[in-house]
């Protein structure tokens, strides 16, 4: 966050989950309801909607307005758009369709100023506080220290190689992605089959193995309960278009029912 936070590394360090949800409207009304509902993040999603960095932008500051970290999931995993997210000022970004070591790593250098990666020199961008409050190289360290790092496994290639993506220095969380990932298996939304857990729980094992945070989409409480026994530290827990599509749905049938 723009104030040198980052509520899930916070969460996380302490031993606590984190709980984001999901925007897919783009609105920065629906981002400043999920901070001052007490959310940890809200995840920015640029992969599975239309929005632009310009519009990430507004969603940046409207989270750091109401006090939540942004999660901001690129369209892919190209240099240009991890760097150009946390130009924007996201707290955390997460890459899809990751499915080899050399590509979570490709991933951290383009989120991580020198030492550590290859992000481009610029300290006057929204992520790196316009400049002010420091030199160039105490901005670059304060970035890379709050800023985190995030890639998916969706893909049975991914599962094959989440060892090795595991073991990638400076990545710092891995999400495994069960709808995608049922559908590399040929078995989209069977979210209950035994191989497609028995994937999860090998890619969760390896996320433990090499030191990285393990993120999940869960869809109930009970669901995140078990989730959060098998070691997944952050959760997103909601996605704001189905949380208005239910609730739109129960009042039309609540007044529907008066015409009746």
């Amino acid at each position: 966050m723009l104030a040198g936070t980052n509520n899930v590394k916070e969460k996380v360090e302490a031993g606590q989950p984190a709980f984001g949800v999901v925007c897919r409207t783009l609105s920065p009304v629906i981002v400043e309801l999920v901070g001052l509902a007490g959310f940890d993040f809200v995840w920015v999603d640029m992969e599975h909607s239309t929005a632009d960095f310009g519009r990430v932008e507004e969603l940046c500051r409207a989270a750091d307005a109401a006090n939540v970290t942004t999660l901001v999931r690129v369209p892919d995993r190209s240099p240009s758009h991890v760097s150009r997210a946390l130009e924007a000022g996201a707290g955390i970004v997460n890459a899809p369709q990751v499915e080899t070591a050399e590509q979570a790593a490709a991933v951290v250098s383009a989120a991580k100023y020198a030492p550590i990666g290859k992000r481009g020199y610029s300290s006057s961008s929204r992520g790196t506080r316009y400049g002010i409050g420091g030199t160039p190289l105490e901005l670059f360290a304060e970035a890379n220290r709050r800023t985190m790092t995030m890639v998916q496994i969706e893909s049975v290639r991914g599962v094959e190689n989440a060892a090795e993506i595991c073991r990638v220095p400076g990545l710092d969380i891995v999400f495994v992605g069960l709808g995608d990932l049922s559908q590399s298996m040929g078995r989209a939304s069977r979210f209950d089959d035994p191989e497609l857990l028995g994937y999860v729980n090998d890619v969760l094992t390896r996320i433990d193995e090499g030191g990285k945070i393990a993120a999940m989409h869960a869809e109930s409480v009970e669901a995140a309960k078990r989730w959060i026994a098998r070691g997944v530290k952050i959760l997103s827990c909601a996605v704001d278009i189905s949380v208005m599509n239910r609730g739109l749905d129960r009042i039309a049938s609540s007044f529907g029912s008066l015409g009746k």
